[in-house]
């Protein structure tokens, strides 16, 4: 039974290995439209020109490249050109003169297995195939094709020698390493095929090398002839696995390489000459009718073969590259086909053949290129969105001891950073921080961390290494062993070995595989769940074995593109024009703009100045003053704590909590009220006259211009003669004195008293309609306090900022934030008597020390973006619950009945777009809020997107109101919602 099972896979084996794969492109062109144009043009050709299509030389832009084209085209008839180093537009100006000189349209190619990069210096710049081999998601290599492939149409490429499917499997390889995406051939084989079909899928001819596989040999074949000496059981395995699969996908293109095969009947020939290999085993054996390509010719493991280009044509391949004396070799195989060694008809097949690829590649219907601007168009947003999408999905977790990554509990754990071969300044030490108040350092060498003694002080220490030049020193084995530590590796795969004993010490370790800026952005948001992280190592190493690799979530907000999530980064254009706009109008002297859509930072620019002199530049660590965005995002979360906790109810009087208010017509405000602004309470009260000594002056404190009325301030005339009641305010902070208002102006627990006895003591007018007031939520923040036992401040960072990572939002930020991160707001000639900075600029919240319901809270826009993903994740963050989902639906979705208002939330106004704060394309399902300094955040449910604008519109003067008056913030919100119309508008129409 045996033998006849044999005996028949033995007949049946080779009909089926023989079996032809017609490539995807040839498949999907118009037969007839191909077959009348390649007709067309070879009826007309010379024998000449039939010969010069099977060669495709290779050229430089050096300062003969005219006259060497010119030759290749005129004279030797070439059927394409083999671009290998220079910039974008140096090529497109040899691609256009030679196009247009030439009678028959030529291939023109590119070697750029990582992309255009590769060969050219002001291309995006794509890593090298190991880190594509660690991506899971083949979507992504995919992607990546894809791109290299509208870079390579847009420089009139139309074929990439690309990719390698040469199996790593030797490390001592000189030439390949890198080049390969890994040593399991199964993975290579899928990453391969995954970026071919990239680009075959958008018109540009993908060719697999170097067949039949350069991955195991110690020898370059730049040098020599290298020899493969493995049999065939193992060739099958390995090697020449992914060239199947390669073929078996129809894919286009095939270069044969340089090697010497034995068991593959070579006979010390290189594979790239043996009829075996590129007619037998490729063409009949696994059925490839791809065009086929000699590696160039000009390698030692070829360039001393004689008649080498006919040997080649005869042994499969189609068109011959880079040969040492092209004319010499023209001239062979002109020759040879005139004797008949190339038979009429296997010439005839070649180059109907690639005329036919040239058809399919569009060669025939050349445009030239726009050269002033072609580097904008290949160096677009989404060239770069790739590049970013790469890294994510490369970055691979090697170990994670007791699940430490993603990184939770921020709240309690104290976290270092500390890079060594790179300065503290460095990419990945600017994205730690932007998840969690890391303190960086940065060491030359790993010995130099036993100088920084400090570490032992943090709970968690990040170290990177940033050079291969590394190597494990005692300093980093004591480190390792003593704290909890995340090794982060910058390096090639290999370098880990050199750190065994820290890696086996180690609590986490990340492999980012290089030390470019897309690789640290990834390594960091990896950190801390801005990413989720499913790369695989691609090779072994000493230590690590191929494929290892764990897999966290994404549980973060992470940092990318307007691409990530569907949208094109030139929508947001006029976003750049918009915010300019407000700083030559002197609406604001600087700003932040942030935007968050499904979880990703797409938009986060900063403009302008700190003030409208010379002054730092705003960055994204600049602190701006929120004004009454604090209600929304620090009363109202404490609020909505307390109530999720039943420690509060909406229908409770405030008297319940404060009891100031007992007596008073204030007794009987429900929370629900205040949150809505519907009690009655007048709209303002001037604060600061509390802590005026009447007597001090005479006649009215504010009036017309007069010899005794000196500043002008918020509208009126104000005089500065006057003295602070003494037991109320102090120019000298003590014990007694505590509360700061201003640089060199302290207040007393009694000008609390005080002040929170003129809010109760406010009339209320037309209780149950709508009035908006700053007093509703300082009477809030006194609930609260009552409630949780501490001052708000306190009680927000306990249960919301610190645990957000939200290291800059803070009342009262001297106290943590170096004033050289804040702006300057108004310049108080009045009350104050200063330009106000670092202290709040609401004048009843600064006597009230700075912390208050209504106003007092700084911060960046990033960590503010974190509070409200918080809410648009209904309730969680960072793997951690913080108020229930039934809580957030209540206060986010709940509007007044009376009002736009919700739960201390404002809304659009559809009623009355005039009055409305918000754009005209707005959902009304926003919620959101905005603040007198020129500050405002919409949180948009519907599309799960976050818009922060802060600035310091208030400096010098609160009037004119040129940001209103010029509907900054809402244009800017508006071209959000055009961006969004115009990607559903691509949807439909596609």
């Amino acid at each position: 039974m045996k033998k006849i099972l044999f005996l028949f896979i033995s007949i049946i084996c080779p009909v089926l290995l023989s079996a032809q794969v017609t490539t995807s492109l040839y498949e999907q062109a118009d037969k007839q439209a191909m077959g009348r144009w390649v007709d067309s043009v070879y009826t007309k050709m010379t024998l000449d020109e039939k010969v010069g299509q099977l060669f495709m030389p290779i050229v430089e832009p050096n300062s003969g490249w005219k006259t060497r084209i010119s030759g290749y085209i005129r004279n030797q008839k070439v059927g394409g050109l083999l671009f290998s180093k220079g910039t974008l537009a140096q090529q497109a100006d040899i691609t256009n003169y030679a196009q247009q000189l030439a009678d028959i349209p030529l291939l023109i190619s590119l070697d750029g297995e990582w992309g255009l990069s590769m060969r050219l210096t002001d291309a995006p710049k794509y890593p090298r195939n190991l880190v594509i081999g660690a991506i899971q998601d083949e979507e992504i290599v995919k992607l990546y094709g894809q791109e290299v492939a509208r870079q390579c149409k847009e420089m009139g490429i139309h074929i990439n020698f690309a990719p390698s499917l040469d199996v790593h499997s030797n490390p001592k390889n000189p030439i390949i390493g890198t080049r390969s995406f890994g040593e399991n051939p199964v993975n290579v084989a899928k990453k391969g095929i995954a970026y071919a079909k990239g680009l075959e899928e958008n018109g540009v001819m993908s060719v697999a090398k170097h067949f039949p596989g350069h991955g195991d040999t110690s020898e370059d074949s730049h040098k020599t002839l290298p020899t493969i000496a493995h049999n065939r059981e193992r060739l099958e395995q390995i090697e020449l696995y992914p060239f199947r699969e390669y073929v078996n996908a129809g894919l286009s293109g095939m270069m044969t390489g340089h090697l010497n095969v034995p068991a593959l009947q070579t006979k010390g020939m290189p594979a790239s000459l043996s009829y075996g290999v590129g007619v037998q085993l490729l063409k009949q054996e696994m059925g490839f009718t791809g065009l086929t390509f000699t590696d160039a010719m000009a390698m030692k493991g070829v360039s001393d073969q004689p008649e080498a280009s006919v040997k080649a044509l005869l042994a499969g391949n189609d068109i011959i590259l880079g040969v040492v004396n092209q004319g010499k070799e023209i001239a062979s195989v002109k020759k040879a086909v005139e004797n008949g060694t190339i038979s009429t008809s296997l010439l005839e097949e070649k180059v109907r053949k690639i005329l036919s690829y040239k058809y399919i590649l569009g060669a025939n219907k050349f445009t030239p290129i726009n050269i002033s601007t072609i580097h904008n168009r290949v160096n677009t947003p989404s060239a770069e969105w790739v590049q970013k999408k790469i890294y994510d999905g490369a970055t691979t977790l090697l170990k994670n001891e007791t699940e430490l990554i993603p990184v939770k509990k921020l709240d309690a754990t104290k976290i270092a950073a500390v890079s060594i071969g790179a300065g503290t300044g460095n990419t990945f030490h600017k994205y730690l921080k932007k998840y969690a108040p890391v303190t960086t350092f940065s060491a030359q060498s790993v010995a130099a961390l036993a100088e920084i003694r400090r570490l032992k002080e943090y709970d968690l220490v990040i170290i990177s290494l940033h050079s291969n030049n590394a190597a494990d020193a005692e300093a980093l084995l004591q480190l390792t062993k003593e704290q909890k530590t995340i090794l982060t590796f910058f390096t090639s795969p290999y370098r880990i070995d050199n750190f065994q004993a820290s890696v086996n010490n180690a609590t986490a370790v990340i492999m980012a595989y290089d030390a470019t800026d897309f690789a640290q952005m990834s390594a960091a948001q990896a950190v801390f769940g801005g990413i989720g992280i499913s790369g695989k190592l691609p090779v072994s190493t000493g230590i690590m074995k191929e494929g290892t690799g764990f897999d966290t979530s994404k549980s973060r907000l992470s940092y990318s593109m307007p691409e990530e999530v569907g949208l094109a980064s030139d929508r947001f254009n006029e976003i750049e024009s918009i915010a300019l706009e407000g700083i030559r109008q002197r609406a604001y002297p600087g700003c932040q703009i942030l935007v968050a859509k499904d979880g990703v930072v797409i938009y986060e620019r900063e403009f302008g100045k700190f003030d409208y002199e010379e002054s730092p530049e705003v960055t994204d660590e600049t602190v701006y003053d929120l004004a009454s965005v604090t209600k929304t995002t620090a009363t109202l979360p404490a609020v909505m704590k307390l109530y999720d906790e039943k420690k509060i109810r909406l229908q409770d009087p405030l008297s319940k909590f404060v009891p100031e208010t007992k007596g008073s017509n204030k007794a009987n405000l429900t929370i629900r009220s205040l949150l809505l602004h519907e009690t009655g309470i007048v709209a303002f009260i001037p604060y600061y006259t509390a802590a005026i000594d009447e007597n001090s002056y005479s006649g009215s404190l504010f009036g017309k211009q007069s010899s005794v009325y000196h500043v002008r301030y918020a509208g009126a005339w104000g005089r500065t003669d006057y003295k602070f009641l003494p037991e109320l305010i102090s120019t000298r902070e003590s014990e007694q004195f505590h509360l700061p208002v201003a640089k060199g102006l302290y207040a007393s627990d009694k000008m609390h008293d005080k002040l929170l006895k003129e809010v109760i003591d406010t009339e209320l007018k037309r209780k149950g309609s709508y009035r908006y007031s700053c007093l509703n939520f300082m009477l809030l923040k006194e609930a609260v306090e009552s409630v949780s036992g501490t001052d708000l401040d306190t009680y927000v960072k306990q249960n919301f900022y610190h645990k957000l990572g939200a290291s800059t939002t803070t009342f009262q930020p001297l106290k943590q934030t170096s004033i050289e991160r804040i702006p300057a707001t108004e310049d108080d000639p009045f009350f104050r008597k200063q330009h106000v900075r670092g202290y709040v600029h609401d004048e009843g919240a600064a006597l009230f020390g700075g912390i208050s319901g209504n106003a007092g809270l700084f911060s960046n826009a990033n960590d503010l973006a974190k509070l409200y993903q918080m809410w648009l994740n209904g309730g969680e963050y960072g793997g951690e619950r913080y108020l229930s989902e039934e809580t957030v639906r209540l206060f986010t979705t709940t509007k007044s009945s009376v009002s736009r208002r919700g739960l201390g939330f404002d809304k659009p106004d559809p009623a009355n777009s005039r009055l409305s704060p918000t754009s005209p394309g707005t959902p009304i399902e926003v919620y959101g809020h905005t603040g007198f300094t020129g500050t405002c955040f919409w949180i948009d449910p519907v599309n799960n997107m976050t818009y922060i604008f802060l600035s310091n519109r208030v400096n010098p003067s609160r009037t004119p109101n040129r940001q209103s008056t010029l509907s900054i913030r809402e244009r800017i919100q508006e071209e959000l919602y055009l961006a969004l119309k115009a990607i559903k508008i691509s949807e439909t129409t596609d």
